[in-house]
């Protein structure tokens, strides 16, 4: 080899070696501006339980002042922008509306020690859009349909809604619900709760989960964008706990010494709000049940919130469904297909 080709080839290395170490500084300056930008809206920025409806929070800035939907929303947007998105292998398209366990505002929240939902873990692996606040009852969601531009754009093949649980879970309803310690049969859940309000209640949940669907239908079509839908799972109170523990302790419950009995109760709760699901999903054809019970367990962040463990293995029931549908939905085309096909003209 000549002098003047081992010159060249030296010439060569040195360029790559500088361009692969521009390039890692440019990648690093850029994760530094999304770091930097984010820790700027971390700093002014802080979550409030709502004592009287769970899985409700309220949104404030660095001075402790309360900060309007629209505000928040916008300083979390700023803090997420541009940051780096994992590789999406699926052309699944996904949006979504509902409350916390969608849309905690995560990684700002991560600054109060939350932790991602299954929304979270699934924007890593989808396209996905969502109008979800932690601010919402479901009142809210259903007077406001902020999924509606959503849905009607046709362009997504899932919409994932997650609400209700404000109405039955814990906080104020909970207190309403429940009867005293003293008035229930253990062993009976039912007879531990006022069922009267429990019965309007879970009606008036069931007809807004009827209104939302047939919106969806008929907004998304000719896409027929599945609605997925959730009833959590059975949550563990905690001491101080502002919607489950203090709602029980007002009722004159040990949560030590009533631990079967409270987990009972909070089974059932969320028993009969996936019954009400199913009665929806049997009157919507576009409407599907993700059974997310006995998949927590004990990985709760709080008394509501699942731990990133516990939100991956959520997301995976999802995955699950969505894959499912996918399939049955390429079977569906393929008989239809075949029908046409073989479909012997009218003489």
């Amino acid at each position: 080899m000549t002098s003047t080709e081992n010159d060249n080839r030296s010439k060569t290395r040195k360029a790559k070696i500088i361009t692969s170490s521009r390039a890692a500084k440019m990648s690093k300056k850029s994760e530094s501006a999304v770091a930097e930008k984010s820790g700027h809206a971390r700093a002014a920025f802080g979550l409030e339980k709502d004592p009287g409806i769970c899985l409700v929070y309220h949104v404030k800035d660095g001075r402790n002042r309360y900060l309007q939907k629209e505000v928040a929303s916008d300083l979390y947007g700023q803090a997420t922008a541009g940051a780096l998105v994992a590789a999406r292998r699926s052309s699944i398209r996904i949006c979504a509306d509902g409350d916390s366990w969608i849309n905690i505002l995560w990684p700002l929240s991560g600054l109060a020690g939350y932790e991602p939902t299954f929304f979270d873990i699934l924007e890593g692996l989808y396209t996905t859009h969502s109008v979800a606040y932690p601010g919402d009852t479901f009142e809210q969601m259903l007077a406001e349909r902020d999924y509606r531009q959503l849905v009607k754009s046709a362009s997504f093949d899932f919409f994932i809604f997650s609400g209700g649980g404000n109405d039955v879970l814990g906080g104020g309803a909970l207190v309403e619900l429940l009867r005293p310690r003293s008035a229930g049969t253990p062993g009976v859940p039912r007879s531990f709760l006022r069922n009267d309000i429990l019965d309007r209640t879970v009606q008036r949940l069931e007809n807004g989960y009827n209104t939302i669907a047939r919106e969806v239908a008929i907004l998304s079509n000719p896409k027929q964008t599945q609605m997925l839908v959730h009833g959590y799972d059975v949550p563990t109170p905690r001491k101080n706990g502002v919607w489950l523990g203090d709602p029980f302790e007002r009722r004159g419950y040990d949560l030590v010494g009533d631990k079967a009995v409270i987990k009972s109760i909070l089974t059932y709760l969320v028993d009969v709000l996936y019954d009400m699901l199913g009665r929806v999903e049997r009157a919507q054809d576009n409407v599907t049940v993700v059974n997310l019970r006995n998949v927590v367990g004990t990985r709760w962040n709080d008394e509501l919130h699942p731990k990133k463990p516990a939100s991956q293995d959520l997301a995976k029931k999802f995955v699950l469904a969505m894959n499912e549908l996918q399939r049955d939905d390429v079977r569906r085309q393929r008989e239809l297909l075949l029908a046409a096909k073989y479909q012997t003209p009218e003489s």
